[in-house]
């Protein structure tokens, strides 16, 4: 008697927070909503090639797929060879996030754009962010989240139309606009996803496993276990392996006892910023307002983004002089701080990033896991205070949590696209989509997917390119067009040839040339301003604002500024 009450409690829970499944016809309403491709209402972004055009599609699709009266606009960016006998290939991108939009990703379309000449990339916007009917504060595009800012947003969506933004309701869109394009554009299409885009595309792959030829995932999000509430203690595990690795190049063990690694010092000197003791910060860096959290959240978005690749060896050099603090080190500091104190703090401009967006669906789908337990504010300052590393959260995210109006989870959560051919690529130091949840969603679907794990590489090892690396970018491009990229791209014994130790002490001109940058000196250890360097080294990823943008967006599983 009791099993059965329990049963009947059971189903009554989920007939309150699952939805039933839409019959809405995806490729009928496609057909009949052609894309009509016109100039897109934004500035700042140029191809910088005058092959290529960039223009944009605004569909309007259903707020909600189940009752398809009301529309929205949806918008995804184009960027297509200019000439009449292109390629018939395309590549849909799908961003990071929640609340990155398509165009975080234009700098990295453009790169491929070079790479496989005569190819077109489609940029989605998710809705809720970019030109996507983007979610916001009031009337004036605010961002800043609180008690006000949900009564506007019932108030201006209701309850039921804010839950419709909407991981599930995205794949909807994703499909609507994909079967619209190839109406007229007839042709292979491969998926490239990169972070929270593959939770993305999980989804979408779930309800549509045929609409395209190949997809891949880079930077993967696993649907099964990965959640944002245990992200502070997965992230820490990733960021004491990168520390590690400096007691694996002698000549940085070197500047730190056998007693004291890397990680015990930084820890000390956490620790000691908490008590305002930490000598260094507070007679010399007191005007930067360094807490111990702003510190965390400094180093990890220097060690998070693959595409960071050369930026993050300076991190255990930065850790030892603020440890050490001698006239030499409290210039490099100096340096470094002007240049980096900011980073963390810089607003992301409304047509790249909606914070509300990423409250609303982490708030209602992604900080718990399937099965997990909700926690309560002290457990997870607790483990917050724990690490080494670690995001920031706003102060009010408990006690918005308990107001925010969540979604229903429906039957697609915790699930995973089990018919869909997919690659998916993960780097073996990524503190974002972790290497060990990526490892456990690959173990469980190996009929479908080919899994690679790329060496010493952090978030979305295909911005690896960036710094002169080409080859998880290769093997995802030749996993998505086989017929028009060359065999050899498509050959993951590359990932024998990439580095398989960290140079922390400037042994390489790339090394050189980062340190020079980001603390004017040419040995990241050394003394002595910066000598000249070659500019034409491989590092412009630090001269380029738009992956500068990418790195903000990609590397964070959610922003909340």
């Amino acid at each position: 008697m009791n099993q059965i009450f329990t049963i009947i409690l059971l189903i009554g829970f989920i007939s309150q927070r699952v939805y039933s499944q839409t019959t809405f016809n995806a490729t009928a309403y496609a057909l009949s909503h052609p894309c009509l491709w016109t100039t897109c209402n934004v500035t700042g972004f140029s191809i910088g090639n005058p092959a290529y055009i960039l223009d944009c599609c605004t569909l309007q699709l259903p707020l909600n797929y189940a009752q398809p009266n009301q529309t929205i606009p949806i918008s995804m960016s184009r960027l297509s060879p200019n000439q009449t006998n292109q390629s018939q290939n395309t590549v849909v991108m799908l961003s990071g996030g929640p609340g990155g939009s398509g165009w975080n990703l234009f700098s990295i379309a453009s790169i491929i754009l070079q790479t496989i000449p005569g190819i077109t990339v489609i940029l989605p916007d998710h809705r809720g962010t970019g030109l996507s009917s983007v979610l916001s504060c009031d009337d004036y595009g605010s961002q800043d989240i609180s008690a006000a800012c949900i009564t506007y947003l019932v108030s201006k969506w209701g309850t039921n139309g804010l839950n419709q933004f909407s991981i599930t309701n995205a794949a909807h869109d994703v499909s609507v606009q994909i079967q619209s394009y190839q109406a007229t554009n007839p042709g292979r299409v491969g998926l490239f996803a990169v972070s929270y885009g593959t939770l993305w595309a999980d989804r979408f792959l779930q309800i549509y496993p045929t609409v395209v030829q190949a997809s891949v995932m880079d930077g993967v999000f696993d649907p099964l276990t990965s959640s944002d509430s245990r992200a502070p203690l997965l992230t820490d595990a990733a960021t004491v392996q990168f520390l590690s690795y400096c007691r694996l190049q002698i000549k940085c063990n070197q500047y730190f006892s056998a007693e004291k690694s890397p990680v015990d010092v930084l820890k000390t000197i956490l620790k000691q910023v908490d008590l305002n003791q930490q000598k260094c910060i507070k007679e010399n860096f007191a005007n930067y307002q360094l807490t111990s959290y702003i510190l965390r959240n400094m180093f990890l978005t220097l060690i998070t983004d693959a595409g960071q690749y050369f930026a993050r060896t300076i991190v255990p050099a930065v850790i030892y002089r603020l440890n050490r603090c001698n006239a030499d080190d409290i210039t490099v500091l100096k340096f470094f701080f002007q240049n980096t104190a900011t980073l963390t703090t810089t607003a992301m401009p409304a047509i790249l990033f909606s914070s509300v967006l990423s409250y609303n669906i982490v708030q209602s789908e992604t900080w718990l896991a399937m099965n997990e337990s909700e926690i309560d504010e002290t457990t997870y300052n607790d483990w917050r205070d724990s690490t080494i590393m670690t995001l920031t959260r706003p102060s009010n995210f408990f006690t918005l949590r308990a107001q925010w109006p969540k979604y229903p989870l429906d039957q697609y959560y915790g699930n995973f696209a089990a018919q869909a051919p997919v690659l998916m690529l993960s780097g073996e130091l990524d503190p974002s989509t972790v290497f060990q949840q990526a490892s456990h969603i690959a173990s469980i679907t190996r009929a479908t997917r080919i899994f690679y794990a790329v060496p010493l590489t952090g978030h979305v090892t295909s911005s690896i390119m960036l710094v002169g690396y080409p080859c998880p970018a290769a093997i995802a491009l030749y996993y998505l067009f086989p017929n028009i990229v060359p065999a050899a791209y498509g050959d993951p014994k590359c990932l024998q040839s990439l580095p398989t130790t960290i140079d922390f002490v400037g042994e390489t001109a790339a090394v050189q040339q980062v340190s020079s940058k980001l603390l004017n000196i040419t040995l990241p250890f050394g003394s002595g301003p910066a000598s000249p360097y070659n500019g034409s080294l491989r590092m412009n990823a630090f001269q380029n604002l738009h992956i500068l943008q990418i790195f903000l967006c990609l590397i964070l599983s959610i922003i909340f500024q």
